[in-house]
Order: C-alpha cells, then structure tokens, then sequence
C-alpha cells in the first residue's frame, strides 16, 4: 500500500487532487471527505475526459455535497462519485481502492 494522504489535508465536505506515480505511470487522484467517509476517484471526468479541477487546482464544490468539472459543469457527488448532473449523462467518476487507517489514506 501507498500512503497518499493524511485525513487531516482533505476538508470535511471538500475535496483534494493528489498527484502521484504508480508502477511507471502517472496517477491523478481526487480525494474526498464526508464527515468520517473518505473516498477516491481518478481524477477524470467521464464526459470528456478532462481533470476536474479548475486551472487554479481547485476542485469547485457545489453545496457542500457535489464536485464540479471545471471544463464542462458536469457534476458528481462528493460521497460516491455518481453523476449528479450536467453533461456526464449518469456516467459517474471511477472509483479507486483505498484504505483509511491511523490518519493516513493508503492506495491498495
């Protein structure tokens, strides 16, 4: 497993990218948080493909509930990554493994 956060540097009812390198390839991450749910999605809009965050590196949030593509406005919630609206057309964002443990989120 491969630590690619602490708890503490997602805000609750936010969302983080994380950048990282994995068996050669380069690995785009969104991290989000809930309260006590931590979850992970690549960091690739089903729409067009596109990252979600904005040019600044910030993912847009909408009510505290729902991330926002950048490019398009398709937006996704912030629990589970299921299309919420705009142009992803029920496409959610992919899910990736992880582990919650001691603070640290880990890639399984």
């Amino acid at each position: 497993m491969t630590l690619i956060a602490r708890i503490a540097a997602v805000p609750d009812r936010g969302a983080i990218i994380v950048e990282l390198e994995r068996n050669g390839a380069r690995l785009s991450l969104i991290l989000t948080r809930a309260g006590d749910k931590i979850a992970a999605f690549r960091n690739k809009c089903p729409h067009a493909g596109y990252p979600l965050q904005r040019a600044d590196g910030r993912v847009l949030l909408q009510e505290g509930r729902y991330m926002v593509c950048g490019a398009h406005g398709a937006s996704f919630s912030l629990t589970d990554g299921a299309c919420a609206g705009g142009p992803c057309n029920g496409d959610g964002l992919e899910r990736v493994a992880i582990d919650v443990r001691d603070g640290e989120i880990l890639l399984v």
